[in-house]
Formats: C-alpha cells, sequence, structure tokens
C-alpha cells in the first residue's frame, strides 16, 4: 500500500522547511557568485543562472525557468520519486527543526508553536493509534494562534479607549 501523506505534512514540508537547509545538505558548497549571492547547479539543466530565494522559500533557474521548492529540490536533485523526497525530508527534518529551535531560545526571540511541536509530540511509528494526526494538530495551534491574535487586538483597542 502506498504511504499518503496529509496535506499538513505536504504544506508544512514545502513551506516551513528551510530552502537554504535543504540546500545545504544537498550540495555541498554552494557557488558565490561576484556580489556573494549563493548559486547551486540546476537539476535539471544544470545551469548556474540559479538564485536561493529564502523569502519564498523556493530556487529559481532562470535558465530553464523552474522553481524549485523543498520537496521538488530532493526530488530532482537525488533522482528519486516524489514519496522518497517527501520521506528523505521528513528523515532529517528533526534535526533542522532542533537547530532552528535551539536557534530561536538561544537568541532569545519568540519562537512560533509550530516550531516547538515536532519535537514535543510523540511520532506516529511509536506504534499509538489514539495519537491525533499531525494534520488535525496543526489546525488546532492555527486556531489558537489566530484566537490569541483576536484577544491581542481586542486588548490594543482597549488601551487606545482607555488614553483618550
Amino acid at each position: 500500500m502506498t504511504r499518503r501523506f496529509s496535506s499538513g505534512e505536504l504544506v508544512f514540508l514545502r513551506n516551513r522547511v528551510p530552502i537554504d537547509r535543504v540546500v545545504e545538505t544537498l550540495f555541498d558548497a554552494p557557488i558565490q557568485n561576484k556580489s556573494g549571492k549563493r548559486r547551486i547547479a540546476c537539476p535539471i539543466c544544470g545551469g548556474l543562472d540559479t538564485s536561493i530565494h529564502a523569502a519564498h522559500n523556493l530556487v529559481r533557474c532562470f535558465s530553464c525557468q523552474r522553481n524549485f521548492n523543498p520537496i521538488e529540490l530532493v526530488m530532482y536533485q537525488l533522482k528519486i520519486s516524489f514519496v522518497d523526497s517527501v520521506k528523505w525530508l521528513q528523515n532529517r527534518m528533526s534535526s533542522v527543526h532542533q537547530n532552528i529551535l535551539t536557534n530561536k531560545i538561544n537568541n532569545a526571540g519568540p519562537c512560533a508553536i509550530g516550531d516547538i511541536l515536532p519535537h514535543v509530540m510523540p511520532s506516529p511509528s511509536q506504534g499509538k493509534t489514539d495519537v491525533p494526526s499531525l494534520e488535525s494538530i496543526i489546525e488546532k495551534i492555527s486556531h489558537l494562534e489566530n484566537r490569541l491574535k483576536n484577544i491581542d487586538r481586542v486588548i490594543s483597542e482597549l488601551q487606545s479607549s482607555l488614553n483618550r
């Protein structure tokens, strides 16, 4: 039976796994151009006219006009299937997220609950069938974060009305 991935898992891997970390893992040393920007060889055409765009979490090849998210970059660079690419990223997620979490804690900056979640939830491979799916947990956390934003907005409105 083919392993199916939840949409939450796939969205997380595409959008939240830092493309910089994937590039560092897949490519020993990204090439730097004269302006200091890092470039990699495109996994499809081999061209060096690429750009790593961390803000959009993509690698762009201007030679063949392709964008690569983390899943696609792994898939094309390692020449493996989509499913194997997702599994590859998931296997490396714990170390990537541990580094992100450690950096945020050490820098004493705020840390999103989504960055902490993979470290506090038991993995489904531990044989527990009553563990909720990652997708449902992410949905609940997103709902809670939205409620907190609304509470913060209401508090700000109350403070501004008291100051009048």
